[in-house]
């Protein structure tokens, strides 16, 4: 069975945000009035971003917007809730500030899903001086290889001009 867990890790464009949203949105019961539509495209999540129902995105790459797995639970929440009469302002308030915890229990409960799995343990950021007073700080969470980075930051910050010219 498909949890939403299941993307945790999940980077998204904005359009596969909106399919894969548009895909757990089929599990939500009809909304009675009909005015709560069971899909989202990506007009409605930039909608959402705008009026602060969704964050904004994680980063760009280039002019492409990067989504995540916290994306893609408000905008499930936000579904939900409308679906169950709530007007967007309260959404909005509902929705300000909600710990990534609640986000997966309201949306695991809102598509039927079982409840979610543990988070997995929060590793602290990394600071590390890479040059005199240059100190990069990176979060473990979305870097692979820490260190690694850290070397090849450490080498490109030490370069002399003469090396820098090759």
């Amino acid at each position: 069975m498909q949890t939403l867990t299941q993307h945790r890790d999940t980077e998204f464009s904005l359009a596969a945000l909106a399919e894969t949203a548009t895909a757990w949105l089929a599990r939500l019961p009809e909304a009675d009035d009909g005015r709560v539509a069971a899909t989202i495209d990506g007009r409605g999540v930039r909608y959402y971003q705008s009026i602060g129902v969704c964050d904004r995105p994680l980063r760009y790459d280039g002019r492409a917007a990067v989504y995540g797995y916290r994306h893609l639970l408000q905008i499930l929440c936000a579904k939900a809730l409308q679906a169950q009469g709530h007007s967007l302002a309260q959404v909005q308030r509902a929705l300000a500030g909600a710990a990534l915890p609640t986000l997966e229990a309201a949306a695991a409960d809102a598509v039927g899903g079982p409840a979610p799995e543990p988070a997995p343990a929060h590793r602290a950021l990394v600071a590390a001086e890479i040059a005199p007073g240059v100190t990069v700080t990176l979060d473990p969470t979305r870097v692979a290889d820490v260190e690694a980075l850290l070397a090849r930051l450490t080498r490109a910050a030490t370069l002399t001009p003469e090396e820098t010219a090759r």
